[in-house]
């Protein structure tokens, strides 16, 4: 298993960093691949909320469902694909930072099921390209920057 990891320091409070990413209606606002995400009913922040997000992959849009599977207000929350033959799990690690601000440590690794097996090298490598791009997208976003792009 292959985790990619990046880090960003964000000039937030780990609270407004965490409603941020929870909040899967602005996932398009920061993950460049994502082109439309919605929490299922009841929406609550909490560990087994499902949801879906439509990304651009290889081969055109695909609607990828989720759910939670950890949520600590401040300080922590992780998803992980329910279906489909690669499956991602994310974890997102919020810390107070010295000058005020929040670390942001970003985990994610790929599980892959029959063909996925072999697909799942594709999107690490793809995921290891796309990382640096999503942190500088929610930094720029989280501290009041237009996001072009």
């Amino acid at each position: 298993m292959k985790v990619i990891e990046g880090s960003t320091e964000i000039a937030r409070t780990p609270g407004e960093v965490f409603d941020f990413i929870s909040d899967a209606s602005l996932l398009p606002e920061w993950q460049p691949a994502v082109l439309e995400a919605v929490a299922e009913a009841p929406a609550i922040r909490q560990v087994g909320m499902h949801g879906y997000e439509i990304r651009r992959l290889p081969g055109g849009p695909k609607k990828i469902r989720w759910q939670v599977t950890e949520s600590e207000p401040g300080r922590r929350w992780a998803v992980e694909g329910l279906d489909g033959p690669v499956r991602a799990h994310v974890g997102i690690s919020l810390r107070p930072s010295d000058r005020a601000g929040t670390y942001v440590d970003y985990r994610v690794w790929f599980e892959g099921h029959g063909i996925g097996k072999i697909l799942r090298l594709l999107a690490t490598r793809g995921e290891r390209s796309e990382l640096p791009k999503t942190l500088s997208r929610l930094k720029l976003r989280l501290e009041g920057a237009r996001v072009v792009g």
